[in-house]
């Protein structure tokens, strides 16, 4: 492949002679052509899921697997054009191959961090550099492409500005206001006078290249005890910009961006609409139904430091994460199976546990192991089926009625006839006979499900008792209002309470950031005062730890169990049944009840449908007579287009004037 692969480069750089396209496309094709050594022609499907399982063995990305398969499929789309080839399909096949992203939410960093990294910068022209990251937003490459002539200062009444040469050779300018216009002036006052034009040189009176931008900063990040790139400078200018109100459209004039979509991108960390109405919900029900001080009986009086690192007593630099993940003995699984079957469902098991998140690799490995193999037991001993190919749809209706008839509800034999179909594409996609009639089973109609929340007087009851049963003010006892608050005012799932880290807590910004949620997509939630309270009395007692876990116990990142088994004991306590999943039932349902926009709702819950958001909550008659009431008494201040719309229409018909201006009250 070595030979072609060099013509596909040289094709590459001609069409893109100003993009690094070229030299990343060649590196992925080459890890490729080390494990996979073949004429590009003899290359097949199973080749490239034999790569991409080997990549993702290796830890790899979703994203970057991807980018590469991306390289291969147009470097195949090249060789069959060059050879003239019309009948040789491209062994790339995105619906079998493409592997399912995370949806980050843009990583910029927080203002305690930024404020602990420019304490480190003391040489000018490193601060300037940085500087122009955080203030104006360039990009690492367009830092190292700056020109003296690039800079214009300030003169005849307009701001210094600095011409940028951006992403795809597009030009931009920036303007620069007057604290980072010193800044810079205060380099060019010490700047060495050399040949080199380039705006920021090196010691040896050079050009920096983009890798000597990232060293420095890495040197001032191990310094500070922080962990940046210089994207998160950038990022953070974004939210910044957006939290200052500046039209979008405007900030991705700054940014360099074509499309306003990948702006919108960039600042969707802030969450402003979503902390906005938020708040006011949360507000209105603090309002409403006032709870017990939250203040321990000694009161411990805190200074109004919002960094979390310092508030925990422990350094970034230091605090590293990853635990090894619980280990699952699948071996127990495959007992009293025959050998044929304990061969499909290992590798098969093995390929599903590299897509799963860490920390929910062994939750996920016990579900999907004990409900394929209750599946294959049950067609065994009544079926008798001997391979993937024997089973037919007479078999699996067979199954399907068995379970109804015995009092299995239609949602649970739903989620088994959907595991047993993800195993029988698995290996159809890899050359197995399946017979296509297994996949026509009709699915059972689940009936219409109601959000599983308590009544206002039971989470009352259950909050008091937790309120009360932490009165103390022990580490303990701020813990268990920390998990509390997490699910029943953030609304964050229980794996996600475990997984938080003291990185994701922004105590400034009133927000905490959920990664790699529910379908891998990261969010960003709001801090209501509770929970903010019981945070900052935590956080001092919280303790050393192997992990940078935010909650821990005895150590160690808490067990499912714990928290579960400790809920449950206060909701009996008070007669309340409730589990961590209800409570995220009961406040947004509490939060739509209270007038938060569906949409942010739905952000907010971190729903990809907002189908999904309307299973969660309930708007309640006494809202619906509420909303009723208050849009009248607006329509009614209006009285000459209220007079306009209530009197008798002439044709039978009101106009379609004035159904427009009724639209738009």
């Amino acid at each position: 492949m070595e030979a072609t692969i060099a013509q596909f480069e040289q094709y590459l750089q001609s069409r893109y002679p100003h993009s690094p396209t070229s030299k990343h496309y060649g590196y992925d094709l080459r890890q490729f052509s080390r494990l996979i050594d073949k004429r590009p022609r003899a290359i097949t499907r199973k080749d490239v899921d034999r790569f991409i399982e080997e990549q993702l063995g290796r830890g790899l990305a979703a994203s970057t697997v991807n980018r590469r398969l991306t390289a291969l499929h147009e470097y195949f789309e090249y060789v069959a054009a060059e050879e003239d080839v019309d009948d040789w399909p491209n062994p790339v096949q995105w619906s079998r191959h493409k592997v399912r992203e995370s949806k980050p939410l843009p990583r910029d960093a927080s203002e305690a961090e930024i404020v602990r990294l420019f304490e480190q910068i003391t040489q000018p022209r490193d601060v300037a550099m940085f500087r122009l990251m955080l203030d104006v937003g360039l990009r690492v490459g367009e830092v190292a492409k700056l020109c003296t002539d690039d800079l214009t200062l300030e003169a005849d009444g307009q701001r210094g500005r600095l011409r940028i040469q951006g992403k795809g050779n597009k030009e931009r300018f920036v303007w620069l206001l007057d604290e980072t216009l010193q800044i810079v002036q205060a380099w060019l006052d010490v700047r060495p006078a050399v040949t080199a034009t380039a705006l920021f040189i090196t010691r040896r009176k050079q050009a920096f290249s983009v890798r000597g931008i990232q060293e420095r900063l890495t040197h001032y990040c191990r310094l500070a005890g922080v962990k940046l790139s210089p994207h998160q400078l950038r990022h953070s200018f974004g939210r910044r910009m957006a939290e200052a109100n500046m039209p979008v459209t405007s900030l991705a004039a700054l940014l360099g961006h074509e499309q306003v979509t990948t702006t919108q991108i960039y600042i969707s960390g802030a969450g402003l609409n979503i902390q906005a109405d938020y708040q006011v919900a949360i507000g209105r029900l603090q309002a409403e139904r006032p709870t017990a001080n939250l203040t321990p009986r000694e009161t411990v009086v805190f200074s109004e430091l919002s960094d979390v690192w310092s508030l925990a007593g422990v350094e970034p630099s230091v605090a590293s994460s990853a635990l090894e993940p619980d280990q699952v003995d699948v071996q127990r699984y495959w007992e009293d199976l025959p050998l044929w079957l304990a061969e499909c469902l290992e590798p098969y098991i093995r390929y599903r546990q590299r897509r799963w998140k860490p920390s929910q690799v062994a939750h996920h490995t016990r579900v999907r192991l004990q409900t394929l193999r209750g599946i294959w037991r049950w067609l065994l001993d009544e079926e008798h089926s001997g391979s993937l190919a024997d089973l037919r749809r007479t078999h699996l209706q067979h199954f399907v009625d068995t379970r109804l008839t015995s009092g299995i509800s239609p949602s649970t034999v739903n989620r088994e006839l959907s595991e047993l179909w993800a195993l029988l594409r698995y290996y159809e996609e890899r050359g197995v006979a399946i017979c296509p009639s297994v996949f026509r089973i009709p699915r059972p109609k689940e009936g219409e499900r109601l959000p599983r929340f308590l009544s206002e007087e039971a989470y009352r009851r259950l909050e008091q008792q937790v309120i009360q049963a932490t009165q103390t003010g022990t580490r303990d006892d701020w813990l268990n209002r920390a998990w509390f608050y997490l699910l029943s005012e953030a609304g964050l799932r229980l794996g996600e309470v475990r997984d938080l880290r003291l990185g994701d807590i922004d105590l400034a910004a009133q927000r905490l950031l959920v990664r790699a949620g529910k379908g891998n997509r990261d969010r960003s939630v709001p801090l209501s005062p509770k929970l903010l309270t019981s945070l900052r009395n935590y956080l001092p007692l919280r303790g050393p730890a192997q992990s940078d876990h935010l909650l821990l116990y005895r150590e160690q990142p808490l067990k499912p169990t714990f928290i579960q088994g400790r809920l449950r004991r206060c909701g009996q306590q008070v007669c309340v049944n409730v589990s961590p999943h209800r409570l995220r039932h009961t406040l947004a349902t509490r939060l739509l009840n209270e007038g938060m926009p569906i949409t942010s709702l739905q952000r907010f819950l971190g729903h990809e449908h907002v189908a999904t958001t309307l299973i969660y909550a309930r708007v309640h008659n006494e809202t619906v007579q509420r909303d009723y009431e208050r849009a009248y008494a607006r329509l009614n201040a209006s009285p000459a287009l209220a007079e306009e719309l209530f009197k008798a229409p002439t044709q039978g018909v009101a106009s379609q004037s004035v159904i427009s201006k009724f639209n738009c009250v």
